[in-house]
């Protein structure tokens, strides 16, 4: 009976001490749960001096208001009259004035270019992207409101952006001069870009081989295509024909895809000389001037049978008189 009325009292004390009225916030040691007090309308330091005072942690951010002075209370969170405990944080807005921004004639500009003004001032904006063939990519072609109306934070300012022209196909212009491509690529919205010489003998010379993208290609508008020019075909090399008959000589300058040009001379029946020169490089179809004369003069070589020597004779010995053993 005794301990029960210890265990009563103390439990009753433990109440007692509790602010919650719940034994165990005391046996813990928890802060108060307290009346949040009501800042809303104070200036920042009567909110900050209250707050703590109340046994709160403020915290401040700041936000744009339509209503509130720059420098006082909006808002707060918990909310005015609700409970929270001691040591908590108390959130408090303070106003960092209206945000109004009068709207600029955008149209021509780039987003990034007018955006700033309305990020700062919390504006929301809505973009939408549309393709054109006269702006460039990013570029604001329409804008909602128009100029000269101003805009609070409670409104939204639409633009809309240029995402650039659709991509295109590269037209084709082999066989056309450069002259000619430029005006069929210009027509398509692109431009002409390098231009650089290859040898292909099917193309008249001078006149486009292919393109790079090659025709069909689809490319952005604006896009730089490159032409390849015929040079006609690759050049071949001079046949040496010096000191030959006219005959073969012009057949074989022929067979080199060379024009035999004939300048005569008395006699005139071998090519004496040549011009361009044995194995210079020459474009078929151009002219090989080939001089004729008399055929130049052959030395003969004359062999001399070697000299034929008689054979020696040796006369036989005397023989004495009277005869071998007289």
């Amino acid at each position: 009976m005794v301990v029960s009325l210890i265990l009563v009292a103390l439990l009753a004390g433990l109440f007692g001490l509790s602010s919650t009225l719940n034994p165990i916030d005391a046996i813990l040691g928890r802060a108060a749960i307290v009346e949040v007090p009501d800042l809303v309308g104070r200036t920042q330091p009567a909110a900050l001096a209250e707050a703590r005072a109340a046994g709160f942690d403020p915290k401040v951010i700041s936000v744009f208001s339509l209503t509130g002075k720059r420098g006082s209370v909006v808002a707060q969170d918990p909310k005015p009259e609700s409970r929270a405990r001691q040591g908590s944080v108390l959130e408090i807005a303070v106003s960092r004035g209206a945000n109004r921004v009068e709207v600029a004639d955008v149209v021509g500009k780039s987003l990034a270019e007018v955006r700033p003004p309305f990020d700062d001032a919390g504006i929301r904006i809505e973009v939408t992207e549309e393709t054109s063939e006269t702006a460039a990519k990013g570029i604001i072609i329409r804008q909602d409101p128009g100029p000269g109306v101003v805009v609070t934070g409670k409104d939204t300012v639409r633009f809309v952006v240029s995402k650039g022209a659709d991509p295109r196909p590269v037209p084709q212009v082999a066989g056309l001069q450069p002259v000619g491509a430029g005006y069929e690529l210009g027509k398509a919205g692109l431009t002409v870009g390098t231009s650089a010489a290859v040898n292909d003998p099917s193309v008249v010379v001078g006149a486009v081989v292919s393109t790079d993208p090659p025709a069909g290609t689809p490319v952005e508008k604006d896009r730089a295509i490159n032409l390849a020019v015929s040079a006609g075909p690759a050049p071949v090399p001079v046949p040496e024909v010096r000191n030959q008959p006219v005959d073969a000589a012009v057949a074989a300058v022929r067979q080199a895809g060379l024009v035999p040009n004939l300048v005569s001379s008395a006699g005139g029946s071998h090519v004496i000389n040549q011009d361009p020169a044995p194995a210079a490089p020459l474009t078929p179809g151009l002219a090989v001037t080939l001089t004729l004369g008399p055929p130049s003069a052959t030395t003969t070589t004359t062999t001399v049978p070697p000299t034929t020597v008689p054979p020696t004779t040796v006369p036989p010995a005397p023989v004495a008189p009277g005869g071998p053993g007289g």
